[in-house]
């Protein structure tokens, strides 16, 4: 291999780098425009001012709005699923204790995370590209859930249905909580709430 061919694939791996890193702040960039402005409100124009970048530069790797708004979209998820699998690990090696778990779902549910996802999931109600991008991923995120809920069946030794009703119901809790988060600030009333299903569902999966 001559010098010039080793610094042609030096140069080429070191622009194919530059790019995905672009990528990536743009993803995130949008994420936190969509965050702060909504998903409606969210402009391929602030895209690139908060991101620093021309709006060529923001056109080369997202020609459309919903390219990037996708995009956006599947990183959140896959980034939510990552966090979840990695809570998974834990538990399994007991790490975590149940309790410990249903705080890390609220904070989840409650937090930028959630946010930004009720904008993809409201939009997603009449927009059927990026709802049929969402549908796998969230499967794969619910997926993720289920796997940690089958470490605490073994832990717990409860039946399947048990464990599936304790998830469903744990999962309900936090999400409606969260929405509720839009309109009710008031931190106490949550964590009174949270703190009753601390208690009950050890019991649950206990009884089954």
């Amino acid at each position: 291999m001559t010098k010039n061919v080793e610094l042609t694939i030096k140069i080429g791996k070191y622009v194919q780098a530059r790019s995905v890193v672009m990528r990536e702040k743009l993803i995130e960039t949008a994420l936190d425009v969509i965050y702060d402005k909504g998903f409606r409100g969210a402009s391929t124009l602030e895209f690139s001012r908060r991101a620093g970048v021309s709006r060529g530069a923001l056109l080369h790797h997202f020609p459309a709005r919903s390219d990037i708004m996708i995009a956006a979209m599947e990183h959140l998820l896959q980034d939510g699923t990552h966090q979840i699998r990695n809570i998974a690990v834990k538990v399994a090696h007991q790490l975590i204790s149940l309790e410990s778990f249903v705080e890390f779902l609220w904070q989840l549910f409650s937090g930028r995370f959630f946010y930004i996802s009720l904008e993809f999931i409201n939009e997603a109600r009449t927009d059927a590209e990026l709802r049929d991008r969402m549908v796998p991923l969230v499967k794969d995120f619910h997926a993720a859930l289920d796997g940690i809920w089958n470490e605490f069946e073994k832990q717990f030794e409860a039946t399947p249905r048990a464990t599936r009703v304790g998830l469903n119901l744990t999962i309900c809790l936090v999400r409606g909580m969260g929405v509720q988060t839009v309109l009710k600030n008031d931190p106490e009333y949550f964590q009174t709430m949270l703190d009753t299903w601390k208690r009950v569902l050890p019991g649950l999966l206990h009884n089954e």
